[in-house]
């Protein structure tokens, strides 16, 4: 901003605070999620639970499992567990090898950003630990059965238990196998993107419950600025508002964030500013930048949690992927522009862009950056539309996709946005058909969806987009 003045930061001391990563803690819900590890060190501990319960039980329960246990030595017992285990992890390796083949096809065809998909699935985060704890069961109750003395016979509930959890293993099976086929299709995959993509973004919109209109124009700091410096690389991943407008209203500060959810940040670099209601010591400014870094979290990779461009990326990736000489997939791409398209015209009645946090007394006290509308379609478009400018079915849902935004949005700024993107697809598309045979058709489609621009009905798609 031009004629503003920057403090001067003086070389940082010892006493001083660093800006190091910030300590904020994260929600159970999201800890639980990223830590897949969690699931089958659960199954393990109730498999060994289990096994030490069942092997040698309490009178009381070996009265109630009487009915139901099966007679056999030591030995006995434990050569049943052995097959068991073995039947077990065989199955283990057939779904093991299942998944390494979904996510291989995946990051071949489509594209590597959906792993992530696939490892918060359900064979994360079900299958695998019920085959953990019956192999951990039974390596538990054979042990325990091999320091059982004597060769009577005798009723053995643990063998009971391990042929139900064979059956629960078989079961866990099949599931994942048809789970694969589903998950194989492509119309699975995109949907499952967008659908999470929304949630998000609805999730994302609740937290602006409190914001203010944006201004057309900033205001100018009244004062002069400190900035906001990254305190290490990564993404932006969160920044908590509440936070920050604490920070702000405490400290009478006026904070601005340039940097949105999902952009990298450099170690040093300056991510925002802010500007004191009244003049501030630099011991005091460093005070608060520090406060206000604890707000910002950066990992490093993006957090799909949060990040709603993220999910548009991907699929903007699958349909870029599949627009490649190599696999030349068109199907593909007009899958992921549907998605695309029920995703922007939900985005398109949202509220978008800047976000302007207020504090109690109605002053706007945090500035945010946000992708805005026009952000997202020229995500959408610029990739897809370079590669897919000779595809007549890509240049038709690209068109479709920009007037269903147009129509579904409440905004007439949104609306003029729809309006220059498709006047720019059909440009783009003109200058590389100049004597396509199907440019005339696509032209008349785009007249059409300009007049639904003004309430007309949406018209139906040509043959050849289909």
């Amino acid at each position: 901003m031009a004629g503003i003045q920057t403090l001067s930061r003086p070389t940082r001391g010892r006493g001083v605070p660093r800006h190091g990563p910030p300590r904020d803690t994260q929600p159970l819900r999201w800890w639980l999620r990223h830590r897949l590890w969690l699931t089958p060190v659960a199954g393990a501990v109730v498999g060994a639970c289990l096994a030490v319960v069942f092997v040698d039980p309490p009178e009381s329960v070996a009265r109630v499992l009487r009915g139901v246990a099966w007679q056999a030595t030591a030995s006995e017992a434990r050569d049943m567990l052995a097959t068991t285990l073995g039947i077990a992890l065989t199955s283990l390796s057939i779904v093991l090898s299942l998944s390494m083949l979904v996510v291989q096809n995946a990051a071949g065809q489509f594209s590597p950003r959906l792993l992530r998909h696939f490892v918060h699935g359900a064979g994360i985060r079900v299958v695998i630990p019920v085959f953990v704890a019956t192999s951990v069961f039974c390596l538990v109750a054979a042990h325990a059965f091999g320091l059982i003395a004597g060769a009577e016979r005798a009723p053995r509930p643990a063998l009971s238990l391990a042929l139900l959890l064979l059956v629960a293993c078989e079961g866990a099976l099949v599931f994942q196998v048809l789970h694969t086929l589903q998950t194989m299709r492509v119309e699975n995959i995109v949907q499952r993107v967008r659908v999470d993509t929304l949630r998000v973004a609805r999730r994302m919109e609740r937290l602006r419950s409190a914001d203010v209109e944006a201004p057309t124009e900033l205001p100018a700091p009244t004062s002069e600025r400190w900035p906001l410096r990254a305190g290490q690389n990564g993404f932006v991943v969160a920044v908590n508002a509440r936070a920050l407008l604490e920070v702000a209203t405490a400290r009478r500060l006026v904070v601005h964030f340039e940097r949105a959810i999902g952009e990298p940040v450099i170690h040093g670099g300056e991510v925002g500013w802010f500007a004191p209601d009244d003049r501030l010591s630099i011991d005091s400014c460093e005070v608060a930048e520090a406060l206000l870094l604890r707000a910002i979290r950066t990992d490093r990779w993006r957090d799909e949690d949060v990040d709603v461009a993220l999910g548009v990326r991907q699929l903007v990736d699958v349909a870029v992927k599949a627009l490649s000489p190599g696999i030349n997939d068109p199907y593909t791409v007009v899958e992921a522009l549907d998605q695309l398209t029920f995703l922007m015209c939900e985005l398109s009645q949202m509220r978008l862009g800047l976000r302007v946090i207020p504090d109690a007394s109605g002053r706007p006290r945090v500035f945010l950056r946000a992708p805005s509308l026009r952000d997202y379609l020229d995500l959408v478009m610029d990739q897809t539309l370079r590669y897919g400018a000779t595809e007549p079915a890509v240049v038709l849902r690209l068109l479709r996709l920009v007037g269903a935004v147009g129509q579904h949005t409440r905004k007439a700024e949104a609306r003029r946005t729809a309006r220059e993107a498709l006047h720019r697809i059909l440009t783009a598309t003109e200058q590389g058909q100049k004597d396509a045979s199907w440019l005339p058709g696509i032209r008349g489609y785009a007249e059409s969806l300009e007049q639904a621009l003004e309430g007309k009905p949406l018209p139906p798609l040509p043959a050849i987009g289909f």
